[in-house]
């Protein structure tokens, strides 16, 4: 970086990196259009642990604002290698919008995450053996209850031929993760056998690290409900949402100190993620690739005035993913 850039960090009190990031997030094309995919009403109905409307319990105000992902380094991963193969490609001949739900395996990186039989979470394929989620979804689940499908669209079809279910065989917690904050809220599934690609099955990408997405619009996709309070779907959802800086978030109507840096903001009014998107991703486009740019973490309610969903942020985690990473490879 030039001496000129390290005089502007200095005289703004800026990151230095997050300039850099900038300079070469311009990438990042996606159109500015807002519109919500609804879906037709159904008769089931579950619990998941985002049902419930967060809160705060008293004894743990200390803990605002901690970003420890901040403090910590991890060791390059040697043995992360490129695939030969691509990341980020949705299935856009089959795209339907204007108020209708998703394509059939639109986007074929969704992983619907199955507990004792039940819809439980969302994810995203990261490689054929990982699976990226949300540390919320799986802190107190039994590793062999877990399954997850691929390949699916509408939960009520048993027959999906094209759907693949794979066992866990490990669980992968953000060490930092504060079940009280919801800070650091990452975590990784490496499956018990490998995925294998195909046009119904592909892996998302990853943003660069630190890329910050404030001002874009996002894509939130995932099995939650489409209003608050209301029935759960069947079938796969989308909506866009406006993605917050950090400082837009922090004045909204949550306390300013519970919005971490390893956390962001998207969302309006009606547009939101809400139960049962747990864990699934917020995409970006930069017209050719997506790349998952945050996992749905919490909120209060579901598009509520001032409220909006809170994401972690995946730029922020990248070092600690790639870390973790084992005997497996990237597409690019």
């Amino acid at each position: 970086m030039n001496l000129k850039y390290i005089l502007l960090c200095w005289m703004l009190m800026m990151n230095c990196s997050s300039l850099e990031c900038l300079e070469n997030s311009k990438a990042f094309n996606e159109s500015a259009a807002i519109n919500t995919i609804h879906t037709g009403q159904n008769k089931r109905t579950s619990k998941f642990l985002f049902d419930t409307i967060f809160r705060i319990s008293s004894g743990v105000s200390n803990a605002f604002g901690l970003d420890t992902e901040d403090d910590v380094e991890y060791p390059e991963n040697s043995s992360l290698k490129n695939c030969d193969c691509d990341c980020g490609f949705s299935n856009e001949e089959i795209r339907i919008v204007g108020g209708k739900p998703t394509g059939v395996n639109q986007y074929p990186w969704m992983a619907r995450i199955v507990y004792d039989g039940k819809f439980h979470c969302g994810g995203s394929l990261l490689t054929k053996d990982y699976v990226l989620t949300a540390a919320h979804c799986v802190k107190k689940l039994r590793r062999s209850k877990i399954r997850i499908i691929f390949g699916d669209h509408d939960q009520e079809i048993t027959s999906e031929s094209h759907a693949i279910q794979r066992a866990v065989t490990s669980v992968i917690k953000h060490k930092s993760f504060d079940p009280d904050t919801y800070n650091n809220d990452v975590a990784l599934l490496r499956l018990r056998k490998p995925i294998a690609f195909s046009k119904i099955i592909k892996p998302i990408c990853l943003p660069r690290y630190n890329y910050d997405p404030a001002g874009r619009i996002g894509t939130v996709v995932g099995w939650g409900r489409t209003s608050e309070g209301g029935e759960l779907p069947s079938i796969v959802n989308q909506v866009k949402v406006p993605i917050m800086s950090i400082t837009e978030c922090r004045n909204q109507k949550y306390k300013s100190t519970r919005i971490t840096s390893s956390m962001l903001c998207a969302g309006r009014p009606a547009m939101d993620s809400c139960q049962g998107d747990s864990g699934g991703p917020l995409l970006l486009s930069n017209g050719v690739k997506y790349f998952i740019v945050g996992i749905v973490s919490w909120g209060v309610g579901c598009g509520r005035e001032g409220y909006p969903g809170v994401y972690t942020r995946v730029s922020k985690f990248i070092p600690w993913i790639k870390s973790n990473l084992e005997n497996t490879c990237l597409c690019s």
